[in-house]
């Protein structure tokens, strides 16, 4: 069936646009749904092409507008994705970090596409397009919408967009598969084990509440001036831990850990370090965060603790217990002590001064 033929009078008219008694409004050709303008005749006009063109797909092509705006850079989602690694090679980050966001822009250019104008993704598009990915990987999904955000984000800030597209879309929602640590067990492994290195291990995870990477690498060199200083290898973020932290249920401090991990009897530059000689790994060397975390699953395994079913938790656990275990006990600001990426704490981080953050401890 052929279109009504248009009166004389709306010859030239925009598609799909309509006027009544001087009310401009425009319909969706697909959905019928229809949407009113106002009675400004040249804003109807221009909203009414500009859907026009959405729902024809033009806006996924260079228009002439896109090129008087950019200075004719193409501003498509791979052109941004490409600049938003540039900015990212400047920032302090662990390799795998980088691997994983390298995926993550890889996967965000396949399922939006990388030709897709930047200002034409949204909301809408973002949320269906992850809807599809997290049926059958939620934890990708869940990640990849983390990722569009920052990214996005940093989009408004460099004025490649108005607004953030990602800002309104929920991320979807991802069954804990594995479980919490809780403290009775985590005392459980520490006093069944005969392993030096991996109780030393064990405490200063747990009373330092940093992460396994950051744990294998620390040095007794670190160690000076009332604090351990600890250059995150994940984030970049430098926070100076007071020896003086306690953990009141552990019954241990800061100084109390690094103590235990003299008293090996093994000359180390490391605090978690081999004691006996095993196979290429001479007394004295670093252990490895794999190593530590493969010793830790043994050893609860051995206990034989229930998880109601989940998965056993790991040694990255003890970060998790650590944090609880010092919100509760009320005199530490849990916050700085993690180096935690916040909108606020981001900035901190993240920029380039170099500055250190030192935990407080007492007055919170």
């Amino acid at each position: 069936m052929s279109p009504r033929r248009r009166n004389s009078s709306r010859r030239g008219w925009p598609a799909n646009l309509y006027e009544r008694r001087g009310y401009y409004s425009w319909r969706n050709p697909i959905t019928r749904e229809e949407f009113g303008l106002g009675r400004d005749r040249a804003s109807a006009f221009a909203q009414a092409i500009e859907a026009n063109l959405h729902i024809a797909g033009l806006l996924k092509k260079e228009r002439l507008v896109d090129r008087l705006v950019s200075g004719g850079t193409k501003r498509t989602l791979g052109v941004w994705l490409e600049r938003y690694a540039d900015i990212l090679a400047e920032r302090k980050l662990a390799e795998n970090t980088r691997r994983h966001y390298r995926s993550l822009a890889k996967r965000a250019q396949e399922i939006l596409g990388a030709d897709t104008k930047l200002r034409a993704i949204t909301a809408l598009m973002v949320s269906e397009a992850l809807g599809a990915l997290a049926k059958d990987h939620p934890r990708m999904a869940q990640a990849l919408r983390s990722f569009l955000h920052e990214s996005f984000r940093e989009a408004v800030v460099q004025g490649w967009l108005d607004d953030n597209p990602v800002r309104t879309v929920r991320g979807p929602a991802v069954e804990v598969r594995r479980a919490r640590l809780e403290f009775p067990v985590f005392m459980a492994v520490y006093e069944r084990t005969q392993t030096a290195w991996l109780r030393n291990a064990m405490a200063l995870a747990l009373v330092s509440a940093q992460r396994r990477e950051d744990i294998a690498l620390a040095e007794f060199a670190d160690v000076h001036d009332g604090a351990w200083w600890v250059e995150q290898g994940k984030t970049g973020a430098r926070i100076a831990i007071p020896l003086e932290l306690r953990l009141d249920v552990f019954g241990m401090s800061l100084e109390d850990v690094i103590r235990q991990c003299r008293r090996t009897g093994v000359v180390s530059p490391y605090l978690i370090h081999q004691t006996t000689a095993r196979g290429n790994s001479p007394v004295g060397r670093r252990i490895w965060k794999d190593t530590i975390s493969r010793r830790f699953s043994a050893e609860l395994e051995a206990v034989g603790a229930d998880f109601g079913g989940k998965a056993p938790p790991t040694f990255h656990e003890i970060r998790s217990l650590s944090a609880r275990l010092y919100k509760a006990q009320g005199n530490v600001n849990v916050q700085e002590l993690l180096g935690h990426k916040s909108a606020q704490t981001t900035m901190i981080y993240m920029d380039g001064r170099g500055e250190w953050i030192r935990v407080r401890v007492g007055t919170v």
